[in-house]
C-alpha cells in the first residue's frame, strides 16, 4: 500500500498546515516536523532545527546530533573557513541577518568546495553519516524564525527539484508554527502532570550533595540539561568545559525547585518537571549514605512529553481523529481489538472500523506494522 511521490508530498503538506495551527509547544512541534518532512523528503535520521535567533542559539535535535553541538560551535561558529569548510561563521549575526534573505540554501551556498577535506566536517559531521545537504530557512517578512539543515548520506541521491519545491512550499507554514510555539508557555491543563516517555533519549543520572549541588552527571543527563539550558540563556560550552559551575547551578534550579519557585534541598522522590519548550522530565531521587557517612542523592532523569502533546503529535502526524489516535496508542501498546473495545467503552465492530481507517491513513496493511510506526514515533 504505497502512495505516488506527488500524492505523498501533497498529503505531507496538508498535515504540516494542520500541525502549524495545532498549538503544540516547541519541542513536540519540531519533532513532528522532522517526521512529516521526512515523509516527503527522506534524509538522515540525525536531525536538528535551529530555533534560537537573537536571544539564544539553540537547537531541537535528535540525541546523536545533541552530542556534537559543542563541536559544531567550535568549528562552525568560532573557527575560520579553512578549518570548518563553511563560507560563513554560523554566529547569531549570520543567522539573524543573512539567512532570511532567501528560503532555500543549497550546499554550495553554505560550504566551500573543500568541505570534505575540512577538519570541521570530518570531526563533527562525517561521524553522523552526513554527506550532502540542503538548508531551509523559516522566516516571515525577513524575521528569522528557524533553520533546518537536512543532510543525506553518500549513497543517497541529491535533492531533486520536486523536493526543493516541497521544502519551499512548506516553509511559510512551518514558520507560522514556530512563531506560535515559541510564544507559548508550557501547558497548564489538567493533563500537565502526565508523562509519556521518549525512550530514544535514554535515562540520565546525576549525583548531588545534600544541598542539591550536582557532584557528577553522566553523558545522557548532561545532554538533556544542555539542551534545556541553552534555551534558557546558558552558553553551550557551559556543559562542555571546566569548571561547570553555571551548568551545575542551572541543574540545581531545575531539580530542586518547589512549585512556588523556591529552592529546597529535599530529594525529588518523584517529580515531573515541565520546561517551556514542551520537554518534560521525570525525576526520581534516592538518598544514599556512603561508607564514610556522607549523604548523597542519586537523581534518575527520564525525558518525555505530556500524554496530551503526544496525542496531538500523533493526530497531526497521520491526520487521525482523537478516537483514532487513542486506538492507535493502544495498538502500539499491544492491546487486542476486544481489549481496546472494553477500555474505551465501545463495540468491537466500532474498533474494527476505526482500525481500518487508521491502517489506510498510515499506509500500512497490518496492525503489527501500525504498532511499529507508533513505537517509532514515540521513540523519536
Amino acid at each position: 500500500m504505497t502512495l505516488s511521490d506527488s500524492r505523498n508530498k501533497a498529503r505531507a503538506l496538508v498535515r504540516i498546515k494542520r500541525l502549524a495551527s495545532s498549538g503544540l509547544p516547541l519541542e513536540p512541534f519540531v519533532r513532528s516536523i522532522f517526521e512529516l518532512i521526512n515523509d516527503a523528503v527522506p534524509s538522515s535520521p540525525n536531525r536538528a532545527i535551529h530555533v534560537g535567533g537573537k536571544d539564544a542559539d539553540a537547537y531541537i535535535c535528535t540525541p546523536e546530533v545533541g552530542k556534537i553541538i559543542p563541536l559544531h560551535h567550535h568549528y562552525f561558529v568560532s573557527s575560520p573557513s579553512e578549518l570548518s569548510g563553511a563560507k560563513y561563521r554560523m554566529n547569531l549575526d549570520t543567522i539573524v541577518h543573512l539567512l532570511p534573505t532567501k528560503t532555500i540554501w543549497l550546499q554550495e551556498d553554505f560550504f566551500t568546495p573543500n568541505l570534505y577535506r575540512a577538519e570541521g566536517f570530518n570531526e563533527a559531521y562525517r561521524p553522523l553519516g552526513w554527506h550532502h545537504m540542503i538548508g531551509t530557512i523559516y522566516h516571515d517578512v525577513g524575521e528569522y524564525l528557524g533553520y533546518f539543515g537536512m543532510w543525506r548520506s553518500a549513497d543517497q541521491k541529491p535533492y531533486s527539484r520536486e523536493e526543493i519545491e516541497f521544502l519551499s512550499a512548506s516553509a511559510p507554514h512551518i514558520a507560522h508554527g514556530l512563531r506560535a510555539a515559541q510564544l507559548l508557555a508550557r501547558d497548564s491543563s489538567s493533563d500537565a502532570d502526565s508523562f509519556a516517555p521518549v525512550t530514544g533519549w535514554g535515562s540520565g543520572v546525576i549525583l548531588t550533595d545534600p544541598a542539591g549541588k550536582p557532584i557528577a552527571m553522566d553523558v545522557t543527563a548532561r545532554l538533556i540539561f544542555q539542551q534545556l539550558g541553552v534555551f534558557d540563556g546558558l552558553q553551550c560550552d557551559a556543559f562542555a568545559s571546566r569548571p561547570l559551575q553555571a551548568a551545575r547551578d542551572y541543574i540545581t534550579r531545575c531539580i530542586f525547585r518547589d512549585a512556588d519557585g523556591s529552592l529546597t534541598a529535599a530529594a525529588p522522590v518523584y517529580r515531573i518537571y515541565h520546561h517551556w519548550t514542551g520537554i518534560v522530565l521525570k525525576l526520581r531521587g534516592v538518598r544514599m549514605i556512603a561508607s564514610d557517612g556522607r549523604e548523597y542523592t542519586t537523581v534518575l532523569i527520564e525525558r518525555g512529553e505530556t500524554a496530551e502533546a503526544r496525542r496531538r503529535r500523533v493526530c497531526a502526524r497521520w491526520g487521525l481523529s482523537r478516537r483514532e489516535a487513542q486506538i492507535l496508542s493502544f495498538i502500539g501498546a499491544g492491546k487486542t481489538g476486544p481489549e481496546i473495545a472494553i477500555l474505551l467503552g465501545i463495540s468491537h465492530d466500532t474498533v474494527r472500523k476505526h482500525t481500518t481507517s487508521i491502517l489506510d491513513k498510515l499506509c500500512v496493511e497490518t496492525r503489527t506494522a501500525a504498532a511499529v510506526l507508533m513505537r517509532d514515533a514515540n521513540d523519536a
